[in-house]
């Protein structure tokens, strides 16, 4: 099964509103079995079948699609990138049900339309739509809407039906999905007859049958005020250029945001590239007075006995500052009080040393005295044994 695109065709029958707008309720789809050409010239027969046609999700596409003026073949289908300069006309609900056929509410405000209408130059309605085409031949009762289908390629017309209340077919529609209706001159084979066209069709553009006859004449305003007459096709013709120019208008608006960004971006890191020298040399600089602290602090911790091995600074100075001044309590201190008891202590610590000498000195000297020495040591020598002492050594 593939997705194909079909243009299939009705007929406009309308008024023309207070506004000045074309509006109708028309016949834009029908079920059947609709002929298409090949690339080779042959015909291909497709059916349409009701479970299809009024599926509920098909008969809901059609609300709010464009309506154009003649099919855009070149491009296919009407989308955002060109429905601005295609679009003439909305149909303003779901399609419904009447009877075999498809009904759509539809508004026309495009001049040109208008024009062709009254005109009858593209009275007809054609819709372009997509749909699963599944390859499943037999025969189909358009009045009765049953369907027999082949068992085996060729397989002959079966017995006991009349064969000619029957259509053969090869080929079935499903998945039906509208894109857009457009207005045409004439139908290829009537009024009920649907002009279709898929991907491996060939639609020359000098096919008589599908567009417009005459000259509808527009204004064309330029960007300096001007206006201009001129053919409709020069109309679609120039307000496509304008689009293209704008629309590249816009992608070089994006390329230069684009660049304006990278530049920013190239800016910064060329800024940051130049700055890191400077930072890296500060980092270093940082570090060097950091581990010079670190061994100073150690240095004089050692002195004092004090082991820093998993002791961070704060740490360490306490340690030392519970040796040098036990009386002091560090309990709940912040840092800066710890900082400054431990520059106390250390500085305290050679003087408290000196005075720790004087005051043994002073204990040495006093023995020193105790201790008779020279004559004075004999007389009290003499006096002792006279009272029985014995002598020390």
């Amino acid at each position: 099964m593939k997705t194909v695109s079909r243009f299939d065709v009705g007929e406009i029958r309308a008024h023309i509103n207070n506004d000045g707008y074309l509006e109708d309720t028309p016949v834009v789809g029908r079920t059947g079995i609709l002929l298409y050409r090949n690339p080779d010239g042959s015909q291909r027969r497709e059916l349409r079948l009701p479970e299809d046609v009024f599926h509920a999700d098909s008969l809901a596409s059609y609300r709010g699609k464009p309506i154009t003026l003649g099919h855009p073949y070149a491009e296919g289908k009407v989308d955002p990138k060109n429905i601005k300069r295609l679009q003439t006309g909305t149909m303003l609900d779901a399609g419904r049900q009447d009877g075999k056929t498809v009904r759509v509410p539809v508004v026309i405000g495009d001049d040109a339309a208008i024009q062709a209408a009254k005109t009858k130059r593209a009275r007809q309605l054609s819709l372009g739509y997509t749909c699963d085409l599944e390859e499943k031949p037999g025969w189909y009762n358009g009045r009765t809407d049953e369907v027999i289908y082949c068992t085996d390629a060729g397989e002959k017309f079966p017995d006991g039906y009349i064969a000619a209340e029957w259509e053969e077919f090869g080929f079935i529609q499903r998945n039906i999905r509208i894109n857009h209706l457009s207005q045409v001159p004439k139908a290829r084979a009537g009024e009920t007859a649907k002009l279709n066209l898929d991907g491996d069709e060939e639609i020359t553009l000098d096919d008589d049958d599908n567009q417009p006859k005459g000259k509808t004449m527009q204004k064309i305003r330029l960007d300096s005020g001007l206006e201009y007459e001129a053919a409709a096709e020069v109309v679609v013709a120039f307000q496509a250029l304008k689009q293209d120019a704008a629309d590249k208008q816009t992608k070089l608006d994006e390329a230069a945001t684009t660049i304006s960004t990278i530049a920013a971006e190239r800016d910064t890191l060329k800024a940051d590239a130049d700055e890191f020298e400077a930072k890296l040399k500060q980092a270093r600089e940082d570090a060097a007075v950091t581990i010079k602290a670190r061994a100073e602090l150690e240095a004089k911790a050692e002195k004092h006995g004090i082991k820093c091995d998993g002791l961070d600074d704060i740490a360490v100075k306490k340690a030392v500052v519970a040796k040098l001044k036990p009386a002091m309590k560090l309990d709940g201190k912040d840092d800066t009080y710890v900082n400054v008891a431990f520059d106390m202590a250390i500085e305290a610590a050679p003087m408290e040393q000196q005075r720790q000498i004087v005051n043994q000195d002073k204990a040495e000297t006093r023995n020193d005295a105790a201790e008779p020495k020279g004559s004075v040591a004999a007389r009290q020598k003499y006096l002792d044994r006279l009272h029985g002492k014995k002598e020390t050594a």
